[in-house]
């Protein structure tokens, strides 16, 4: 079951969102997921409120490529390390178009619940990516 949910986290990064193919998300997530992201995106409930999340980010960054550098699992859980890169082209977080290559790191965990994916908890560098955004200015 671990290498099955492995791979389900590696088709939601590195082919649904890089690929920009959504659909791939249908299925997924549990009917009652819940997002526990970035204060500033809040929490997220329900597979559609993910869904539009994915949408925004992958509108708003061009050539969005996110890849899995490193996965564990125990149980019903798969921790991911990730990192992404691609073109801010589209408003995002508050954020007009910069036309500036974007680069994140993240780390993912994930609880799944009947091969589906329930619960995520992401930490991510959210001052350097809002500092690539423009809207937090880089210390001297």
């Amino acid at each position: 079951m671990s290498e099955t949910n492995k791979n389900t986290i590696r088709t939601v990064r590195e082919e649904a969102l890089s690929k920009r193919n959504l659909d791939l998300l249908d299925g997924l997530y549990a009917d009652d997921y819940v997002y526990h992201g970035p204060p500033l995106l809040g929490e997220l409930r329900g597979p559609t409120a993910f869904k539009e999340l994915a949408k925004g980010f992958v509108e708003a960054v061009t050539d969005l490529r996110e890849v899995v550098e490193d996965q564990l699992a125990e149980g019903n859980k798969v921790v991911t390390r990730l990192s992404g890169s691609g073109r801010h082209t589209g408003e995002l977080m508050g954020a007009a178009p910069t036309g500036k290559d974007l680069k994140l790191t993240a780390i993912v965990i994930s609880r799944f619940e009947n091969g589906k994916i329930a619960e995520e908890w992401v930490e991510f560098d959210g001052l350097s990516f809002l500092q690539q955004l423009g809207l937090v200015p880089e210390l001297p």
